[in-house]
């Protein structure tokens, strides 16, 4: 018989835990992905949306990944100890100030520097070649730096909220602000 996964059983948690938010209205679900690339053995499950107080001002995304070293160590080792995939988040937000903006949203961030959310962030802006300069769009990329096991499913619902949050916090900051 097939044993799934340790990424086969989280990614089933993160797609309860995400629709869970939809079916309240907490959140509406844009987007999702089920990748599987066989170039380098990858796995992707990822979820774009947006909370349903903001609208499609700012974008969350959660993606849940697994690759042949994860899975090699989980098979071959039979289920040892730390077998787990890899979390990561994206906010998109606009930006307006880049210097002033970025600075508050990366003291936004700062929950996201310790325990068990402690991650690597990055900030990219860009903008469309021939359009006004005066808005930006900042891609913000969370790569937890603790892998998700089977153990703590509830590692999941906690760094969604905590993405969440995040986002109504960013929100909050650009709320009546000069565009």
């Amino acid at each position: 018989m097939y044993h799934p996964s340790v990424y086969d059983n989280l990614k089933v948690v993160l797609e309860g835990a995400v629709y869970d938010l939809d079916f309240s209205g907490e959140i509406e679900i844009i987007n999702r992905k089920d990748l599987m690339d066989q170039a380098i053995i990858e796995r992707n499950y990822s979820i774009d949306f947006v909370v349903s107080a903001i609208g499609e001002a700012m974008k969350g995304t959660i993606t849940l990944t697994s690759n042949l070293e994860d899975l090699a160590m989980e098979k071959l080792n039979d289920n040892p100890e730390g077998a787990g995939s890899k979390l990561s988040c994206v906010i998109e937000t606009p930006v307006y100030e880049i210097e002033t903006d970025c600075k508050q949203l990366q003291s936004i961030l700062k929950k996201w520097g310790s325990g068990d959310l402690k991650g690597d962030i990055q900030q990219k802006l860009t903008y469309i070649y021939g359009q006004p300069r005066h808005v930006f769009t900042n891609t913000i990329s969370i790569q937890l730096q603790k892998p998700v096991s089977e153990e703590e499913p509830e590692r999941i619902s906690s760094v969604l909220e905590e993405l969440i949050a995040s986002i109504n916090e960013m929100n909050e900051y650009f709320k009546g602000y000069k565009k």
